[in-house]
């Protein structure tokens, strides 16, 4: 805070301004180019400054793994369309395998249909069978009828309709109440008695808000499984929740993911058609949304100033200058205007005195009336 000593004012602690950008995955090229150059000019701005930590300026850009995955997807379907499949293949790959044991369960289940679709055709023609099958059966746990893959389904999915039901397997969780799922379908909330499987194919996962999703295997020769849930405080998984909610992240979240990294204020970004940003500003410690919205350029010395001084805070206090100088005098108008004046008040009374007895005057004569008066 700024303190006035002998009429010299301290420089005051500049904001601490967390850059949060909430573009999807193509945007996260501009993303790094924008907040690079915003961090630049706010490292010389006068009442506000970057976040401390790099790792933390990072992970706001750049998200976590729902992000991580989604970058990951954008490319892999670009080298698909490019028939590069090989390569589209391990991309994919790497998108499955986030999107299996990294993020959210509804996430995967809104995203794993398309690619394991693409996975089972690029396996196809790489004539790789084993890994065609794996992507046919994970198709499988996906909503949908895949008509349009059918013929795919047809030549790899092996059909386990034959094989003896696996023995129970008891699953129970720390703390209890989690929602347990069987190859991504539901099964209810621990503890829970699930049909084993062979860990080869089938998956197990653990999920309850505001912790890690837990995966494994799904065996059945251990009777019990008991999983311990960790508590979700990766950084990049709070912004890929708020990326997820963009353009409306709730105001509290925003604020305690502001609180997190330690920021006074936090600047949010998107991508807003060609070469521009919208940003808008959250106060942490309030929890509201600062000015309205500004549109500026994604790019240039002045639209990053202009962001910068949106998003500080005002001056604390008046110049010092004009602090050692002495003040003007202030006259204050008064609703009265004129009338507000003693003097007018005793000049007024006086002439109405005077008015007065001269109306009186007029009607008792002037031998009986005497007026003194005086000022």
């Amino acid at each position: 805070m700024g303190l006035w000593t002998g009429g010299v004012a301290r420089a005051a602690e500049r904001a601490p301004v967390a850059v949060l950008w909430l573009g999807d995955a193509a945007s996260l090229d501009e993303a790094k180019r924008v907040t690079t150059d915003l961090g630049a000019a706010l490292a010389h701005a006068e009442r506000a400054r970057p976040l401390d930590s790099a790792e933390d300026r990072s992970a706001l850009v750049e998200g976590g793994p729902a992000s991580r995955a989604a970058a990951l997807q954008a490319r892999a379907e670009s080298e698909f369309v490019q028939l590069k499949l090989a390569d589209a293949a391990r991309d994919y790959q790497a998108v499955e395998e986030i999107l299996l044991t990294d993020v959210p369960i509804a996430v995967t289940q809104k995203r794993l249909a398309a690619v394991e679709r693409n996975l089972l055709a690029c396996y196809d023609q790489l004539g790789r069978a084993d890994d065609a099958a794996r992507a046919a059966e994970r198709l499988t746990w996906t909503a949908g009828t895949h008509e349009d893959v059918r013929a795919l389904l047809d030549r790899h999915l092996i059909d386990r309709s034959y094989q003896p039901a696996w023995p129970p397997v008891q699953v129970t969780s720390e703390p209890a109440g989690a929602t347990v799922y069987r190859d991504l379908l539901p099964e209810g909330g621990t503890p829970i008695a699930v049909a084993g499987g062979d860990p080869a194919v089938d998956t197990l996962d653990v999920e309850m808000p505001g912790y890690r999703r837990a995966h494994q295997p799904l065996d059945h020769t251990a009777p019990a499984i008991k999983i311990t849930l960790v508590k979700e405080d990766r950084l990049g998984a709070l912004v890929d929740v708020l990326r997820a909610q963009a353009p409306d992240a709730p105001a509290p979240d925003v604020a305690a993911l502001g609180r997190r990294v330690g920021a006074a204020r936090v600047l949010v970004l998107m991508p807003d058609g060609a070469q521009q940003v919208m940003a808008r500003w959250l106060d942490v410690r309030t929890l509201k949304w600062g000015a309205a919205p500004i549109r500026v350029d994604a790019a240039g010395a002045p639209a990053m100033d202009r962001l910068v001084a949106y998003v500080s805070p005002p001056p604390l206090h008046a110049p010092a200058a004009a602090v050692a100088a002495k003040p003007a005098e202030v006259h204050h108008k008064s609703k009265w205007g004129a009338w507000s004046k003693w003097y007018t008040w005793v000049a007024a009374g006086g002439v109405l005195a005077l008015v007065g007895g001269l109306l009186i005057a007029e009607h008792v004569g002037s031998d009986s009336l005497k007026i003194d008066v005086s000022h």
